[in-house]
C-alpha cells in the first residue's frame, strides 16, 4: 500500500486509491525529470524517465543528513518549487518511487491527465 494524495476519484482511504493528485507533485516531478503531469499522456519511456529521475534523486537524499539539511539539499537541487511541497514529496519519495516502478513495469501503461 502506497501513503500519496488521492485523487478526485479515490476512495476516502489509501487503500481505496485509484488515482493521484499531480498538482502536488508536478512541479517536483518536472524539476527531477523534466516530464510535466500536465500532459494529456505520459506512456512507458516517459514513465521511465520519472522513475529514473526519482531513483538518482531517493539515492541523493539517502546519502545527506536527516532533517533541515536534507530539506535545504533538496531546496538547492529543486529551486522553484515551493518548500512546502518539496516536505510532501520527499516524505512521499519511497511512495512515488513504488508507484512509478509499479507503472514502468505494466506493458502499454499511460497515464491520463484530467482537470
Amino acid at each position: 500500500s502506497i501513503r500519496i494524495c488521492g485523487g478526485m476519484f479515490s476512495g476516502p482511504v489509501p487503500e481505496t486509491c485509484t488515482s493521484f493528485r499531480g498538482k502536488v507533485y508536478a512541479d517536483f516531478i518536472e524539476a527531477l525529470s523534466g516530464v510535466s503531469l500536465y500532459e494529456e499522456s505520459i506512456t512507458g519511456p516517459r514513465i521511465q524517465q520519472i522513475l529514473t529521475s526519482l531513483v538518482e534523486f531517493k539515492n541523493m537524499i539517502d546519502n545527506t543528513s536527516p532533517g533541515y539539511k536534507r530539506l535545504a539539499f533538496a531546496v538547492e537541487k529543486l529551486k522553484g518549487v515551493p518548500q512546502n511541497y518539496l516536505e510532501e514529496n520527499i516524505g512521499n519519495l519511497d511512495d512515488l518511487v513504488t508507484m512509478f516502478s509499479a507503472y514502468a513495469k505494466i506493458e502499454g501503461a499511460e497515464l491520463v491527465s484530467w482537470y
